[in-house]
């Protein structure tokens, strides 16, 4: 094995450096491309809409475990603790964070349904079945 010079230590700290570099400037660069985050399923004053809320919606209702009248499935929703404190609050920043709060606490407790090969929380499949059940809330 050959001797380690001063030219190959500072060669090899020079490539290090460089793809440190390129990769915190890719990560930096990246942090500035819009991601596909599904807030809208987080919202409960502005409901989901459009095509795959409306097969969500379905998908949900087709489900034995979620009411199929929307008077039974709100009242189901306000049973759940993070909902009801939803409801009851008027900021909407508090309202997405306690309804996303309620999703993650639906997958930490297996209340999770399958529709069309997603796995969602029942609040989400129920948010979406709302809609499909009441247009008019928008």
């Amino acid at each position: 094995m050959g001797k380690l010079t001063r030219r190959a230590l500072l060669g090899t700290a020079a490539v290090g450096a460089f793809g440190l570099a390129a990769y915190g400037g890719g990560r930096v660069a990246c942090s500035f491309v819009p991601r596909n985050h599904p807030d809208f399923f987080s919202l409960l004053d502005i409901p989901p809409d459009g095509a795959v809320a409306r097969r969500i919606g379905e998908g949900a209702l087709a489900e034995a475990s979620l009411s199929s009248d929307f008077d039974g499935l709100a009242a189901a929703m306000k049973l759940r603790p993070l909902i009801a404190e939803a409801v009851a609050t008027d900021c909407p920043t508090t309202r997405r964070q306690l309804v996303q709060d309620q999703c993650a606490a639906d997958f930490a407790e297996g209340r999770c349904v399958v529709i069309d090969g997603w796995v969602l929380s029942e609040t989400e499949a129920s948010l979406c079945a709302a809609k499909l059940l009441r247009p008019s809330l928008i």
